[in-house]
């Protein structure tokens, strides 16, 4: 038997990434199995099981391929951008997340998946457990911003920066799902720019 090359056996893992990715967004999480995964990516079972402990880690897998990289880069962006003004940095990610949901198919279909394709019961009850870590760093980017503004004046007086993070953090949580649910764009996603921009404009003193 020939050995994978290291590139190669990445790739094999994407794919049924890719795989997962198709598969739950057609049929839903819970109605999905490792075999028609497999399938779809031209693999065997076996080779998901050389990759992933479970179906649950294959689906948290897909969830972290949108969501680490996103993270970093708006981490990145509040540390590069707007030095003076962090408000704005928060309201250019939060307008940067959606417009990832508008131009990445692979972002809003693995959004969709996470918000309405899964049942976190059973084998996933205790996945949202996994992905405490990943809210946790958005909160922290968001609480670092508000501290920031609240350093230079910029924070309306009475408001506590890590409330406000965990505030903002809840808000764009909810746009995203809304703005998904709203396929026809009658309610939510002609108006993102401007909720996100009121929503930002009541921390200003």
């Amino acid at each position: 038997m020939v050995r994978k090359s290291k590139t190669e056996t990445e790739q094999t893992r994407q794919d049924i990434i890719a795989a997962a990715r198709k598969i739950f967004a057609a049929r839903g999480v819970s109605r999905s199995t490792l075999e028609q995964i497999a399938t779809e990516a031209g693999v065997t079972r076996g080779a998901i099981y050389w990759h992933f402990k479970d179906k649950p880690d294959l689906f948290f897998a897909m969830m972290e391929q949108v969501s680490l990289p996103l993270i970093d880069h708006i981490d990145e962006g509040m540390l590069a951008n707007n030095l003076d003004d962090p408000l704005r940095n928060i309201q250019e990610s939060m307008n940067e997340i959606i417009q990832l949901l508008k131009e990445d198919e692979i972002a809003r279909t693995t959004f969709e998946i996470i918000h309405f394709k899964c049942e976190y019961v059973d084998e996933f009850t205790a996945l949202d457990n996994h992905a405490i870590k990943t809210r946790c760093n958005f909160i922290q980017i968001l609480n670092r911003a508000y501290d920031s503004a609240h350093s230079k004046g910029l924070l309306r007086s009475g408001l506590d920066p890590a409330l406000c993070a965990l505030d903002s953090y809840t808000f764009i949580k909810g746009l995203v799902r809304l703005w998904i649910s709203d396929i026809d764009g009658d309610i939510i996603r002609n108006q993102t720019t401007a909720l996100i921009s009121t929503h930002i404009a009541m921390r200003y003193p």
